[in-house]
């Protein structure tokens, strides 16, 4: 067994965010595998995720979306007021199972409790219970038990769970048709957006 790591800072926009995203680990080049960490490590770094084209599209709609680099990245969360975070730590897996980016990994180290989650900041805390949170992919069970570990890790209130809306997962798909999805459904429940 290997211990994979997520050690992908927490990202709090200078001001107030208007809302969060969650996700569950770092994609494989932004993991530490036993303590080798690549050259750079972001939320979202695989390219075969289209979040990023995804938020562009769904807030600069007239820009035409393109690959980021880290500090872009941080400077367009900043601008749009969008904090970010994974939930989990570190998972121990086998070896040939450590750069499977599926979550199918991760549900599985927690059935087997080998998987920890990340402990929270005071001020990430009350942003967490004030401001409504998005997850990267549809509810889905497990999905739920691995964000009812990290809130009663953090001793938050599990009711907090309620307030969660699901996005369709931008792995792989065609950016701009997701990008209406989710501006529906960010716009249904994020008065900022509308109009």
């Amino acid at each position: 067994m290997i211990i994979v790591r997520d050690e992908i800072a927490t990202f709090i926009p200078m001001k107030s965010p208007e809302f969060i995203i969650l996700g569950t680990m770092g994609s494989i080049n932004a993991r530490t595998i036993n303590g080798i960490k690549p050259k750079d490590a972001f939320f979202y770094n695989n390219n075969r995720n289209h979040f990023w084209k995804v938020l562009q599209l769904v807030f600069e709609p007239n820009n035409q979306a393109k690959t980021l680099t880290i500090e872009e990245k941080k400077s367009f969360l900043n601008k749009h007021r969008i904090a970010m975070a994974n939930i989990v730590q570190e998972i121990k897996v086998l070896e040939e199972r450590s750069i499977d980016p599926s979550d199918d990994i991760l549900f599985q180290a927690n059935r087997m409790e080998l998987l920890k989650y990340k402990r929270v900041s005071s001020d990430f805390q009350m942003i967490l219970k004030k401001t409504p949170i998005f997850f990267t992919c549809r509810r889905k069970k497990n999905i739920d038990l691995l964000l009812e570990g990290y809130f009663q890790l953090n001793k938050i209130e599990s009711s907090i769970t309620k307030k969660i809306w699901y996005l369709p997962t931008p792995t792989r798909c065609n950016p701009l048709k997701r990008s209406i999805v989710w501006k529906q459904e960010i716009e249904n429940h994020c008065s900022f957006l509308r109009g």
